[in-house]
């Protein structure tokens, strides 16, 4: 493809030119820090509704997923109302308004010139990624990154975060984006899944388990909805890969210690989920947004608020071997993080949002399959896998992967088709 930001002087639109390139530009904010991402949405959705709004385009908004997502800022604002601390809730749940508009951004500029722009992103976001991917790689190979940053924990991979060990939920976020790119260009099966195969070592390698864990189970549904007809090579092609990841585990003792000592040897020896979240810091964060939700059913403690309430002595649980380290910002699980904050309101609210979102996508693929929604729609199916890990949904960072992913997902069927 030789797709190009070509604006002639006649056709020249400067509101267009910028936000193309700025949704180009947010997986790189992402590896710069929350400032530099909020910055940049702030500014796409000024200048995006500034566009609509001059061109008289301003019913593109007129759309049930546009109101879906009102409805849903919405109940965390009633949500903020009643939470333990309002100052907190409320500022949150307000500035959860910017990626309403920028996924009603994404869908508008992917929406138009016979999908070049949306070509034109995935192309470059997918190089993007490669570069991210040679990072890793170097990282693991020299001890450092290009830049110089270690990581602080045996076994775990920073890449250009640094100190923020958080680069597998940006791998997780761009890796099947990246595929399908790779996939519809090269259109040759042997390509797409020795991207698979390196993409699943290097997954690895960043040493996150629950992302790790996420992206194989992301991974095998997209290659088994892609081939279905090839269903025992796919089997014998995981099994190989699988095989080989647990050989190089048992070879280097801190993937040992990170994958087989703290995460398969405890499953096997106990055979109980419970028992070993009990011996995991974790189990500790789980219980106490338990501990939290039972005391607030309703309307929980308020979004940002779970790190001023953790520390209560009325969640101390001594039979959780980490019960003293129960404080923290959320508690590292979608679910109990809805649950604990929002409540049963929030957490139903989000349910019915989430459903309804996948209804939407399901109905765009009746006729064809797009693979780019295929890929947002996995995405967000993975990260709502109950139990695994996670990040804080409402933090910019998290949010910001996960809401593209969702803009992906949504846009209308024929106009994100890359093929």
């Amino acid at each position: 493809m030789n797709e190009k930001l070509n604006f002639t002087k006649k056709d020249f639109d400067l509101f267009k030119f910028i936000n193309v390139n700025l949704i180009i530009f947010l997986p790189i904010s992402l590896l710069i820090g929350s400032g530099v991402i909020n910055l940049t949405i702030i500014i796409f959705d000024l200048l995006f509704l500034m566009d609509i709004f001059k061109k008289k385009k301003i019913h593109f908004l007129n759309n049930n997923i546009f109101y879906a997502l009102l409805l849903f800022w919405v109940s965390l604002l009633i949500n903020s109302a009643f939470s333990s601390n309002f100052e907190n809730s409320i500022l949150r749940a307000i500035g959860f308004f910017r990626f309403i508009i920028l996924v009603s951004g994404i869908s508008f500029y992917f929406n138009i010139n016979n999908n070049q722009y949306s070509k034109i992103v995935f192309k470059i976001w997918s190089f993007l990624f490669l570069i991210v991917l040679f990072d890793l790689l170097f990282e693991f190979i020299f001890g450092f990154n290009v830049l110089g940053n270690v990581s602080h924990i045996p076994g775990r991979l920073s890449s250009f975060l640094g100190d923020e060990l958080k680069i597998g939920n940006y791998f997780f976020g761009f890796i099947l984006i990246t595929i399908v790119f790779f996939h519809n260009t090269f259109k040759k099966i042997s390509i797409t899944y020795f991207l698979i195969f390196l993409f699943l070592i290097v997954a690895f390698l960043i040493g996150e388990r629950s992302n790790f864990i996420k992206i194989f189970i992301m991974l095998l549904l997209f290659s088994f909805l892609l081939h279905k007809k090839h269903f025992i090579r796919l089997l014998i092609f995981y099994f190989v890969s699988f095989s080989i990841l647990i050989t190089a585990t048992m070879l280097n003792d801190n993937y040992k210690s990170r994958f087989w000592s703290m995460l398969g040897e405890p499953l096997i020896k106990d055979l109980n989920l419970f028992t070993s979240f009990k011996n995991s810091p974790y189990g500790a964060h789980y219980d106490t947004a338990i501990k939290m939700f039972q005391k607030n059913k309703i309307f929980g403690v308020g979004i940002k608020n779970f790190r001023n309430e953790s520390h209560n002595k009325d969640y101390e649980n001594k039979e959780f071997v980490f019960y003293e380290f129960r404080s923290s910002t959320h508690p590292h699980q979608i679910h109990f993080e809805f649950l604990s904050e929002t409540g049963l309101f929030g957490y139903l609210t989000f349910l019915l949002f989430y459903i309804y979102s996948l209804i939407v996508f399901y109905k765009n693929q009746k006729n064809y399959i797009n693979l780019y929604q295929l890929s947002g729609a996995l995405f967000l199916t993975t990260v709502i896998i109950p139990f695994l890990p996670s990040g804080s949904f409402f933090t910019t960072y998290s949010a910001t992967i996960f809401w593209i992913n969702y803009a992906i997902m949504i846009s209308p069927n024929h106009l994100v088709n890359n093929d």
